[in-house]
């Protein structure tokens, strides 16, 4: 299975909701696509929490998956292309499912990644960024001001008595609330 190849270990940190921890980018060496993403998820990923203790409890990355989506679309996300842009290229998003949680990175063409949002309350089966509707004049978005939305199939849904994997939860990646 795919999530064996590519276990990792990551350290365990505290549950958030935002992002926003930055990942320089590191010389790069003649490795395979796939042995580049092991080496970012071993390395690089690490990094970003230096400032804890070497003694703290890691984890395994159980599954990766890189996602095309409103995200790094530029036409729809102008704040984040700005933001992480250094021409017409959009970020790649990548996300970490972990045996706790989950974690989306941006990682645009510089580089340097920067983690986009990070929720830890069990396990994540799936995950994926929900695409924006195109709304037409008689119509209206109720989550407008919510999207980008992530839709998050985990262990437990939102009212805890549902058997495992059977839930999805809407995370709003705009302000961190589970929406539905």
């Amino acid at each position: 299975e795919f999530s064996t190849v590519m276990a990792a270990e990551s350290p365990r940190r505290p549950s958030r909701c935002t992002g926003g921890v930055i990942v320089r980018p590191q010389a790069v060496t003649e490795q395979s696509y796939m042995e580049s993403v092991v080496t970012f998820l071993q390395d690089v990923v690490p990094q970003a929490y230096s400032s804890t203790a070497p003694t703290e409890e890691k984890e395994k990355i159980v599954w990766i998956r890189f996602e095309n989506s409103d995200l790094n679309d530029t036409l729809r996300n102008v704040e984040l292309h700005e933001m992480h842009s250094t021409g017409n290229e959009p970020p790649l998003l990548l996300m970490i499912g972990y045996s706790d949680g989950i974690q989306i990175w941006s990682i645009p063409i510089s580089g340097e990644a920067q983690e986009l949002y990070s929720i830890r309350h069990g396990p994540v089966r799936a995950a994926r960024v929900l695409p924006s509707p195109h709304i037409n004049r008689e119509k209206s978005d109720n989550f407008a001001e919510k999207r980008p939305l992530l839709a998050v199939c985990k262990s437990i849904g939102s009212a805890g008595t549902s058997p495992p994997y059977c839930c999805v939860d809407l995370h709003s990646l705009r302000t961190g609330e589970v929406v539905k």
